[in-house]
């Protein structure tokens, strides 16, 4: 039976097919479905006038049901117990009542994904395929789930083991990474399924530390909301990032999803301002706009623009030989009858309260004075004389020009301020003005505050049905406010990390941000506890720096680590900084590795300019650029971003810069996910990474270089300590790598500030499992026992 274009009923292969029936398949499906996408394409041929057919081609071209022809014809294959099989792929392959691939977004289809060892809803087998140039199987990789289960019985960690025993996982981690995150269907981990899922009428927090995958989770269940709710569309959505660089590096995960028409913008975009940042604000002002007190002092500052006149006002009536007055307290009393009101609406109330009330105190004097009217007395009215006393008591603003008068006024800042600002704080708000409006300077902080100002004058911006707000973990108070006027009911979507927190709003936990958002849906916070992009080694690099930058909190468990870990380079003089800076990034660039190269503020010019002298070519990421090649860029800026190889710039000042230093230069180390280098000039290692006193002791770190081996000098010397370490010396440089795993037993006192805090961190995670599985009285005796068996073991063990 002829299906379509001459394609026959295609035959599904069999539950033992190999690689090659599987492609054969793949082929047959792929040429079915792109010939129903040229029949759609075609199909506007046969409409009656140019218009339509050029309406019917448009939108032939925007249908994304099929997928992309760039899509393999499916990446998962799912077997059940009843003897059905599914393919899955980014679109619908139906053909004469026959599915022959479903879209991962169907219900049944996420249901199924979502099946695990220990609750396999059905399914017997999971097969994913691995396609390069576009349609050909490169690998298949089967989980079946009964065996797994079988595996898992014996392990301590049943969720580690499902997510390491999906190659497919690995294999795409292993692959290089591009500026936008490509092709994240194929990398979803099993253990986030139920996040994406889950039930979008509610304001969900997702908690996840780097590298967990949170802002693919939060991403993903924004395409499920618009496959499963008929009613909402891609206008109806939105995902805001932290700033463009971010919103930009994000921007092609959508339409990988088939979701090519949702906005993704900042925070600035999102407020829609006509007004761009062009002035920073000092931490202790950024800190004080973004304070919600600050919607208080808007509302007494619009409320006081509205001043009644001290004199009659007086209005023409035409045919009548008087003028008629109006007192201040009925304009007062005019004005009180407009209470509560946003103050553009309320000005237009006062205006017809005014005008309805002149008429009727004209008719009635004009019948006590015997004078004939015909019709509304209101048409008698000069209308400019209306507007003339409106216009003195409430006057018409802009926002922009209401915000710009009361930070020029330092009296009505005082008024504004009521009894919730102290002086200083009405002072640190005060500023000179530029002659216009249109040349007034803006910051950011601004932009929310003439939001608020917008809203409080009536001005509605546009409301989305649900938002995903990315690194959340930042955001002021106003800009929550900003945020929760653009949701139509609080179904919002927040993705961050409380130990990347930094900012003039740093925050402890998300509470206090639920707290602020207005709406009668749920409130949840979900936590992402497995890490599988950022490599174990770095993120137990990184760790060392939580217990004074977010104590409490702990870093993801890592389920992968690459090879070699991170490489320390200290530089003899801070002068030669920069141009070690280069080498390291040059290499890595030959390579073919995306490098982000995290440098302070501080050092930027300095970097710049080597970079110039050595003509290297690189992409300004703090100002919205991301190359494929090397990339500079802020700690701050940092934030969301992932390469393939991160070059820190000067750890110590990336601390000093800031009250946050240490979450920032967290931020720094876990961007990337397989390389890592900290070059730093000699004595400038933190402590918290194994620096002593300032001074970087030749056992304080581990590292290797790039190729996997101790950097050697030109002589290729190198030295070893007693410990079994390597220490290598080339031109005043030092690289240093450390053994993983020394048999003998080492004493608290002869440990690194960093080692010391490994082993306390290690300890207390072995007694939190011992009083999980066994009695308090035996957790001494295993304890003994297992040094025992240690030391017995000892002259058997080789570093691993």
């Amino acid at each position: 039976m002829r299906l379509f274009e001459g394609v026959q009923m295609l035959k599904s292969p069999t539950f033992d097919a190999v690689l090659s029936d599987e492609q054969a398949y793949f082929d047959e499906v792929y040429e079915l479905r792109e010939s129903k996408r040229q029949a759609r394409l075609g199909g506007f041929g046969a409409a009656a006038d140019v218009k339509a057919r050029a309406r019917l081609r448009a939108n032939a071209e925007k249908d994304d049901t099929l997928g992309k022809p760039s899509d393999a014809a499916a990446f998962l294959r799912i077997d059940t117990g009843q003897g059905d099989h599914y393919y899955v792929g980014n679109g619908l392959v139906r053909a004469e009542g026959e599915c022959y691939v479903y879209s991962w977004k169907a219900p049944s289809i996420s249901e199924m994904r979502d099946a695990t060892f220990d609750d396999p809803r059905g399914v017997v087998r999971l097969r994913r395929f691995s396609c390069v140039a576009t349609n050909t199987i490169e690998t298949i990789d089967d989980t079946v789930l009964e065996e797994l289960a079988s595996r898992v019985a014996a392990l301590d960690d049943p969720e580690l083991a499902v997510i390491e025993a999906d190659a497919m996982l690995q294999d795409v981690l292993d692959s290089s990474r591009e500026p936008e995150m490509r092709h994240i269907v194929e990398t979803i981990q099993a253990a986030q399924s139920a996040l994406i899922g889950s039930d979008p009428d509610r304001t969900l927090v997702i908690q996840g530390g780097p590298g967990t995958g949170k802002t693919a989770v939060a991403l993903h269940r924004l395409s499920v909301i618009l496959y499963r709710n008929e009613s909402i569309g891609p206008e109806d959505v939105m995902v805001v990032g932290p700033n463009m660089t971010f919103a930009r590096y994000i921007s092609r995960i959508m339409p990988e999803l088939g979701d090519d028409s949702v906005l993704v913008t900042d925070l600035v975009g999102m407020l829609d301002s006509s007004m761009v940042p062009s002035t920073k604000e000092t931490a202790e002002v950024a800190r004080l706009k973004g304070d919600l007190r600050m919607v208080d002092v808007v509302a007494r500052a619009l409320a006081d623009r509205v001043r009644p006149p001290l004199e009659d006002s007086l209005f023409t009536v035409a045919g009548a030989p008087w003028r008629l007055p109006v007192s201040p307290d009925i304009v007062r009393q005019l004005v009180g009858t407009q209470k509560g009101q946003p103050y553009a609406l309320g000005r237009t109330g006062f205006r017809e309260a005014l005008k309805n009330f002149v008429a009727n105190r004209a008719a009635q004097r004009l019948r006590d004075d015997g004078i004939a009217r015909r019709g509304d007395v209101a048409m008698r009215l000069d209308g400019s004389e209306i507007d003339s006393v409106v216009s003195k008591v409430w006057p018409s603003q802009s926002p922009h020009a209401f915000l710009r008068g009361l930070f020029g006024s330092v009296q009505r800042l005082l008024t504004a301020a009521g009894g919730e600002l102290l002086a200083d704080e009405v002072t640190l708000l005060q500023r000179s003005t530029g002659s216009r409006v249109a040349d007034q300077a803006w910051s950011k902080e601004d932009l929310c505050l003439l939001d608020e100002v917008a809203a409080q004058m009536g001005e509605a911006p546009r409301r989305y049905a649900h938002i995903v707000i990315d690194e959340a973990q930042d955001l002021s108070p106003m800009q929550v406010r900003a945020i929760n006027r653009r949701s139509r009911g609080g179904a919002l979507t927040f993705v961050g990390d409380i130990a990347q927190s930094t900012g003039h709003w740093a925050r402890d936990g998300w509470e206090d941000l639920l707290d602020q958002v207005k709406t009668s849906l749920p409130k949840q916070i979900e936590q992402l506890a497995l890490g599988y992009r950022v490599p174990r080694s770095v993120m137990d690099l990184a760790a060392c720096l939580l217990p004074e930058a977010a104590p409490g909190l702990t870093a993801p468990r890592v389920v992968r680590d690459v090879e070699p870990g991170p490489v320390f380079t200290e530089v003899a003089e801070e002068d030669d900084l920069p141009t070690r800076v280069v080498e390291v990034v040059s290499e890595h660039s030959r390579l073919g590795r995306f490098v982000g190269v995290i440098c302070p503020d501080s050092a930027r010019a300095d970097m710049e300019e080597s970079f110039k002298a050595h003509g290297i070519s690189w992409q300004d990421a703090d100002k919205g650029g991301l190359g494929a090649a090397i990339n500079l860029v802020s700690p701050v800026a940092s934030k969301g971003l992932e390469f393939d190889a991160v070059v820190v710039v000067d750890p110590q000042q990336i601390i000093d810069a800031g009250p946050e230093g240490l979450r920032m230069l967290y931020v720094a180390l876990t961007r990337t996910t397989k390389f890592l280098d900290l070059v730093y000039a000699a004595g400038r290692l933190p402590r918290q990474l194994g620096g002593e006193g300032g001074v970087r002791s030749a056992q304080s770190a581990t590292g290797t270089s790039s190729e996997g081996s101790p950097r050697r000098s030109s002589s290729g010397e190198q030295e070893t300590r007693e410990d079994g370490s390597a220490l290598t010396r080339s031109g005043g440089q030092s690289v240093t790598s450390m053994p993983r795993w020394s048999s003998s037993p080492e004493k608290a006192h002869d440990l690194t500030a960093r080692q010391r805090l490994a082993v306390e961190r290690e300890a207390r995670e072995v007694l939190e499992r011992l009083e999980e599985t066994v009695a308090p009285s035996l957790v001494r005796a295993i304890l003994g026992r297992a040094i025992e068996m240690l030391d017995v073991d000892a002259p058997n063990r080789v570093p691993s």
